[in-house]
């Protein structure tokens, strides 16, 4: 197999902030040595040349560009190199809960009652190693007894969907605003055997989204998630939950706000190795 070698050439004051955007967009991880000149370090991370790959490494773009301005990205296809045997050698399950996500060429070992998802780090955007998308998972494991309609935005490799699905939701719709995405997504649910109960969809927010769910998770930034959350009320069932993550501390205050503006009420948050998550409910008539 072939790979995209992604080297990030950073001044000192933005080598955390680009360390996240690739943590993010390149679960497998990313080496960091140092540089020369005013970019002092160089980080490196490895998609897969595929379509999925290339879509995520465009994410990546993207977040390094808004987060990192002055960041210098250099790119270079390489062959099956040592660090992807050394990554092989150190990947592990991820286990969420009841929820365990598992690489697809390790032979599982789950325990009764586990709910098992099947995925490889680097396939797409969440592979369930970044804390933004724990703390999505961890939503799940808590709100999803089996029965629900869920809704996840924004679904990138489609793992909160076929971990809701596993959980035992009834029906969820999975939406992606990118083509190539979605195919994956679907692909993996597919290749977890939820596909019957999995709906993916390639489009643009909920203007078109004609359900009433019991539960929305939405790993997203605040500026897309501030695009979304005035759609989501009319998308949620009375009672029904959002849990939305994708920002740090420093914008948990301002993405709270969006969700009250929106009309529903913010409950609580979750905190997992400097992300964030926010709890809200939409109140049934008659109820606070």
């Amino acid at each position: 197999m072939r790979w995209i070698e992604i080297s990030v050439d950073v001044p000192p004051q933005d080598s955390e902030v680009a360390g996240d955007c690739l943590l993010r967009h390149c679960p497998a991880g990313f080496s960091e040595s140092a540089g020369s000149g005013r970019f002092r370090r160089v980080l490196r991370g490895y998609l897969p040349s595929t379509r999925a790959g290339r879509i995520a490494l465009s994410y990546l773009r993207r977040a390094l560009t808004r987060a990192a301005a002055s960041s210098r990205i250099g790119l270079r296809v390489v062959g099956d190199t040592n660090w992807v045997s050394a990554w092989r050698a150190h990947a592990k399950p991820v286990h969420v809960g009841r929820l365990t996500v598992h690489p697809t060429w390790m032979r599982p070992r789950v325990g009764p009652g586990q709910a098992l998802v099947r995925l490889d780090a680097g396939q797409a955007f969440g592979s369930g190693e970044h804390p933004s998308t724990q703390l999505c998972l961890a939503a799940l494991e808590r709100y999803v007894r089996g029965g629900e309609t869920v809704l996840d935005l924004g679904t990138g490799s489609g793992i909160l969907a076929i971990a809701a699905a596993r959980l035992g939701a009834r029906r969820v719709l999975a939406i992606d605003d990118d083509g190539v995405a979605a195919s994956v997504a679907r692909a993996n649910a597919r290749a977890n055997g939820v596909l019957s109960r999995v709906t993916v969809r390639h489009a643009q927010g909920l203007s078109r989204v004609r359900l009433r769910a019991d539960l929305i998770v939405a790993n997203l930034t605040p500026e897309i998630l501030a695009g979304v959350l005035p759609h989501v009320g009319r998308c949620l069932a009375p009672g029904g939950r959002f849990v939305g993550s994708g920002f740090g501390p420093a914008r948990a205050s301002e993405v709270a706000r969006l969700v009250e503006a929106s009309g529903l009420r913010v409950v609580g948050t979750e905190a997992r190795r400097g992300w964030r998550a926010v709890h809200a409910v939409l109140s049934a008539p008659g109820r606070p």
